[in-house]
């Protein structure tokens, strides 16, 4: 198996670093009896909005597992991946959005590029457990699915079941400093599972049936800008703030990242790429359409070598960040 880690190492997917604080969390969700057993997600939930994920892993150092004390549903339509739910599919066949599958981001196929190496799923596409113990799936480190959506969290897999499922998972992603984190060993069970939603009773969208605050939570003050920092989005969303990610980019797209939903309701976002000069060498309009995630934007141009400024509008609000691109 060392040729196989040999080749993630030489893919920069996995590298021996320290951790960083990283925690699990399982969430309910109702499938109306659609299918038998009970259905959840597990979603990894970071420090910040600046972190990202790349692998979830196993090598000769830690195992990865996942299994049920009963079997996990497994929808004919369907795969070990989310890379196969489509969502025109289930418009036809409903019971496919309660499909057992790994992923890392994504729910369903579309913007979905997730890769996977050195993992056997024929026991999991078969109902039972998924164990590695040398391979991964993973996204590459610039993919706009390596960042989280709103309330900092990363979808990881969905599972239905019969039984009681657990797991024990390894991660590897970027701090806010560019800098490699990992976790080793990190485990989860559905016995302790939340119910998602906004907990904040003074917001609009308070849910008193929920258990767990999963960052949806919009502000019941509509004048309120609660002291955002740079780059606050007032006019897109009052609790926004927004980055540029990779950055320095070295591909042809980056991606804008929001720190909360966002809305685009009321109009498209501006989006218009400036040299050092002051030439404009891109613009576009992003409609709600091309929101990813809730918060994610990809921008795809190609740029020589330089530092350009990124500028976005909404409405009669406008802010700017600086970008540097390498070749």
């Amino acid at each position: 198996m060392k040729n196989l880690f040999s080749l993630l190492l030489s893919l920069g997917i996995l590298t021996s670093m320290t951790a960083s604080g990283v925690e699990l969390v399982v969430e309910s969700v109702d499938n109306n009896g659609i299918v038998p057993g009970n259905t959840y997600r597990v979603y990894l939930v970071l420090p910040s909005a600046q972190h990202s994920v790349h692998a979830v892993f196993a090598d000769d150092q830690t195992d990865l597992a996942i299994s049920t004390t009963g079997t996990f549903y497994q929808n004919p339509f369907g795969n070990y991946s989310s890379l196969d739910i489509n969502s025109n599919v289930i418009a036809l066949e409903p019971s496919l959005a309660y499909d057992s599958w790994i992923t890392i981001g994504a729910e369903n196929s579309q913007n979905n590029n997730l890769w996977s190496i050195g993992v056997d799923y024929n026991s999991f596409i078969e109902g039972g457990s998924l164990t590695i113990d040398d391979g991964a799936w993973f996204l590459i480190p610039t993919d706009v699915r390596t960042i989280p959506d709103e309330g900092n969290k990363i979808l990881l897999m969905q599972l239905t079941t019969d039984g009681v499922a657990t797991g024990s998972l390894n991660f590897q992603g970027w701090d806010e400093n560019g800098e490699v984190w990992q976790e080793r060993e990190m485990t989860f069970t559905t016995e302790n599972a939340e119910v998602f939603g906004c907990t904040d009773n003074s917001a609009t969208n308070f849910d008193a049936a929920a258990t767990y605050n999963d960052g949806s939570c919009q502000s019941a003050d509509p004048n309120n800008n609660n002291d955002n920092p740079a780059n606050s989005l007032t006019s897109v969303d009052q609790n926004a703030s927004w980055q540029v990610f990779p950055n320095p980019i070295w591909e042809d797209q980056f991606n804008l990242q929001f720190s909360e939903r966002l809305n685009l309701d009321e109009g498209n976002l501006v989006v218009e790429i400036f040299d050092a000069s002051g030439k404009q060498v891109h613009a576009e309009e992003i409609n709600a359409g091309q929101v990813i995630g809730g918060n994610k934007v990809i921008v795809k141009k190609s740029l020589a070598a330089g530092t350009y400024t990124v500028s976005i509008a909404h409405n009669s609000f406008t802010d700017a960040a600086q970008i540097i691109v390498q070749r």
